[in-house]
């Protein structure tokens, strides 16, 4: 059952949320800046839509191929499960440091997971793996290879309708060389973006101006994209869909013009560029069916001579949201 509209948010928590969306390593002395308030009141907001679990996570946008991983997206039928059964193949999926995105769904899909492999041949070895062990509960399976991941501000948020100006993206070649330590420092960020640079200085082993100057360099050389939030959509209101999408005969033009929709839509926060079965993903957060409705009929018909085939999936849990694997958890205990 879907929830009928956002509720229990006032215009501050809206535009805390808003901004953190953009930048949710911002410490809280510039964004009380923006929003015309006292540092100590956009903590306590913070700290609040922690504790009531609307807000789940703060994480930054990773360019996973310049460490080396290659992704899939796996959209995923499931049958036989018992609870008992549920229980064991969740926790499963939750102790996998390569599995670093799980969702829950209905539709299309039951289960969307992301698989980050050391390449392909590691990523054929975590699938074969998980299809071995729980082969009889998948009814069906579909692969995508993502091959650009675009992020837009959640407008929706405050009422608005601009662009995002600069759209994070990751699906780039990134040449910049990075150690092990620059892997704890991402590993803390995926973690907890909003984590204390002396604490993650000190998990690291380095000093603070070192991991200050190691961060800069990761976002100066696009490995971090920017900084942004994993909300409860559900509690918040505006409950996620995940939209697969076939296109026939798309030219380059047409293809330009849809990701401007996407960008200029307040409901749209992802565009994923596709290789396989699907061309396109899109994540779209908003009220109710109808209104998503509305937003599919809206695209079938301004992109009709393009849209072969729309398969959404109402995502009504998140267990896990990242970029990245988390290959040191010892560091985030």
């Amino acid at each position: 059952m879907q929830p009928a509209g956002p509720t229990g948010l006032d215009k501050l928590d809206r535009s805390i949320l808003h901004l953190l969306d953009q930048d949710s390593r911002a410490p809280y002395s510039k964004l009380a800046r923006r929003l015309h308030t006292s540092p100590q009141v956009v903590k306590y907001r913070v700290e609040k839509l922690y504790e009531r679990q609307l807000l789940l996570a703060c994480w930054p946008m990773v360019e996973y191929r310049g460490l080396g991983y290659f992704f899939g997206l796996h959209f995923i039928k499931l049958q036989n499960l018992t609870p008992k059964e549920e229980e064991k193949f969740y926790a499963y999926l939750h102790a996998h440091p390569y599995i670093p995105i799980v969702m829950r769904a209905q539709g299309y899909a039951d289960l969307i997971l992301a698989i980050d492999g050391r390449g392909i041949h590691h990523l054929s070895e975590i699938v074969r793996e998980l299809q071995n062990r729980f082969s009889t509960h998948f009814l069906d399976w579909d692969t995508v290879i993502p091959i650009g991941f675009s992020r837009f501000n959640r407008n929706y948020l405050v009422g608005e309708k601009d662009p995002t100006p600069d759209v994070a993206f990751t699906g780039a070649q990134v040449s910049l060389e990075t150690d092990e330590t620059d892997r704890k420092l991402l590993c803390m960020l995926n973690h907890d973006a909003r984590t204390p640079l002396s604490h993650i200085a000190k998990k690291a082993g380095v000093s603070a101006a070192t991991a200050a100057q190691r961060i800069k360099r990761l976002e100066k050389g696009g490995v971090i994209q920017c900084y942004t939030i994993l909300p409860d959509h559900v509690k918040l209101g505006w409950p996620r869909h995940r939209v697969l999408i076939k296109f026939k005969n798309l030219t380059e033009e047409q293809e330009r013009r849809f990701f401007s929709y996407c960008n200029l839509h307040p409901h749209i926060v992802h565009h994923i560029k596709c290789l396989g079965n699907w061309d396109c993903a899109i994540d779209i957060e908003i009220e109710t069916g109808e209104r998503l409705r509305e937003v599919l009929m809206d695209i079938k018909s301004k992109f009709s001579e393009v849209v072969q085939r729309i398969e959404p999936s109402y995502i009504y849990k998140i267990d896990r949201f990242r970029d990245i694997p988390d290959e040191f958890p010892q560091l985030n205990k």
